[in-house]
């Protein structure tokens, strides 16, 4: 299922802003966000806080070892030593990482770290350098079970917006594909009856479409993403 949420955007669109913004609404939750290290109102460096309320420095203008990145050196041990913090999970957390981006991508605990993440059957909701690309992070863009939101500091509140209602309709989505008696395949399209009434879902081809409203503005919706899913798991033997 398309169930982990990238965001992405240009330096200062206020990606880790937004997310944490969304965070704030979300109470069973498991990850990290990034947070500047301010000195006099300047910026000297970056430290991770885990949803545990762990906090460990990532990289610093104050650092003389480690790989650089702009003025910053990055201490990958310190990294290291707190991803055990975020390691498991309930079944039904939100799991998020802010970022997944040029320092953390030197650890091999992290990449392993975000694949066990997007991996999972938990939502995840993350944070994606968009300046930044290797291989590994290209693969996690080209996922199909990844949807990637572009924000701009012109659409950041709608796009929160939208986000809050995509991680409803994800959830939505998860609990309806568990309820195969709901779904009636006919010829073109598929019949849900979700909870509030019958959506009618087209099959295009390898595309589908819904009637539902959240669909017609948003081109995604709870219906299709189950539908996907149940189509997904029909062709696996």
């Amino acid at each position: 299922m398309r169930k982990n949420v990238l965001i992405t955007g240009l330096p200062k669109s206020g990606k880790s802003t937004l997310l944490k913004k969304l965070l704030e609404e979300i109470p069973n939750k498991t990850g990290f966000v990034t947070n500047e290290i301010l000195n006099d109102n300047s910026r000297t460096g970056f430290e991770i806080q885990t949803s545990t309320g762990k906090t460990s420095v990532l990289a610093s203008i104050d650092f003389k070892t480690g790989p650089q990145v702009s003025r910053y050196f990055v201490d990958i041990k310190n990294l290291d030593l707190i991803l055990p913090e975020i390691a498991h999970f309930n079944n039904d957390a939100i799991l998020y990482i802010d970022e997944i981006g040029q320092m953390e991508l030197y650890s091999g605990l992290f990449k392993q770290t975000v694949l066990n993440y997007l991996d999972s059957n938990n939502i995840c909701l993350a944070t994606i350098s968009k300046i930044y690309n290797d291989e590994f992070t290209d693969s996690i863009k080209a996922r199909k079970d990844v949807i990637l939101i572009e924000i701009t500091e012109e659409n950041r509140e709608s796009k929160k917006i939208f986000i809050k209602q995509l991680l409803n309709k994800i959830a939505k989505a998860k609990s309806y594909a568990q309820k195969k008696e709901i779904f009636s395949f006919l010829n073109g399209f598929v019949i849900v009856n979700s909870e509030h009434g019958p959506r009618h879902v087209e099959i295009k081809g390898s595309d589908l479409a819904c009637d539902c409203n959240f669909f017609q503005e948003n081109h995604i919706c709870s219906h299709v993403l189950a539908v996907e899913e149940i189509k997904l798991n029909e062709s696996q033997p």
